[in-house]
């Protein structure tokens, strides 16, 4: 999936530009994304822990490098990245370019665990985490989703 240089990302309410990492706990990056220099391609690192905060898998650039490649469908397209987990028979984590989005934006959705094992929500438009609203760009932060 190919994105803009200063590309936008939609997530939790609100949009984030100069964000790689898009779901933080305690300080580290669970889902990170970037854009190739090269290619110009989306690339996207997630780290997936089930609900008791065991680590079941890491997938990176639409492979899964650590954990089991069984229990994860990972599918890439022109216009999405998704996780899908086999167990749970549930889309984990989806980024797709934002339907009328010229600049190649894109929106992000996830129902997924920390290590801690508490269960995110987000889609571009809310989150189960406590955060704050803005109808700006918000740039440069550490993690758009932190959770302490």
């Amino acid at each position: 999936m190919k994105v803009r240089k200063d590309f936008v990302v939609r997530i939790g309410g609100n949009e984030y530009t100069d964000t790689p990492n898009l779901l933080a706990c305690k300080g580290e990056p669970l889902l990170r994304v970037a854009r190739e220099e090269d290619s110009g391609d989306l690339d996207v690192e997630l780290d997936l822990f089930d609900e008791k905060g065991k680590r079941r898998a890491t997938v990176h650039n639409g492979e899964v490098v650590r954990g089991s490649g069984k229990a994860y469908d990972v599918r890439m397209t022109e216009n999405s990245f998704t996780v899908f987990d086999r167990r749970k028979e549930r889309t984990v984590c989806e980024i797709r370019r934002r339907a009328n989005a010229r600049d190649m934006d894109i929106d992000v959705s996830l129902l997924l665990h920390t290590p801690e094992g508490f269960l995110v929500h987000a889609n571009p438009d809310q989150t189960n985490l406590r955060i704050r609203h803005s109808e700006q760009v918000i740039a440069g932060r550490d993690a758009a989703l932190n959770i302490k």
